[in-house]
C-alpha cells in the first residue's frame, strides 16, 4: 500500500554524508544478538520463516521465530539461548 504522506525536502542530497556514530560490539550488551550457529539450527526447522530478538512489554528479550503458516506443527524449543521463544506469522513474508 502506497503512502499519500509528502516525503519533505531533499536537499539533504546536495551535502556531504554525515558520519555515522558505531558503537564498539564488544563492550556493548550483546543480548540482542543470537549466535551464527543458533539461528541455523532454528531455521533449520521446518516451518521456520525468520528470527530475531525482541524486547516483550515487561521489558524481557525473547525469541520470536516466524512461521508463514501457523496451521503447522512446528517444534521449536521453549527456550532459546536462556530467553523464551514467541512464535508469530501466519501469512508469506513479502517486500512492498
Amino acid at each position: 500500500m502506497a503512502s499519500r504522506k509528502s516525503l519533505g525536502s531533499l536537499d539533504f542530497l546536495a551535502q556531504d554524508p554525515v558520519r555515522v556514530q558505531t558503537e564498539d560490539r564488544a563492550g556493548g550488551d550483546n543480548g540482542d544478538v543470537l549466535p551464527a550457529e543458533t539461528i541455523d539450527a532454528l531455521m533449520r526447522i521446518p516451518g521456520v520463516d525468520g528470527v530475531w530478538v525482541e524486547v516483550n512489554d515487561k521489558g524481557q528479550r525473547e525469541v520470536v521465530i516466524y512461521v508463514t503458516d501457523l496451521k503447522q506443527k512446528v517444534a521449536v524449543p521453549p527456550v532459546v539461548a536462556g530467553m523464551p521463544t514467541r512464535i508469530i506469522g501466519g501469512e508469506p513474508i513479502r517486500a512492498l
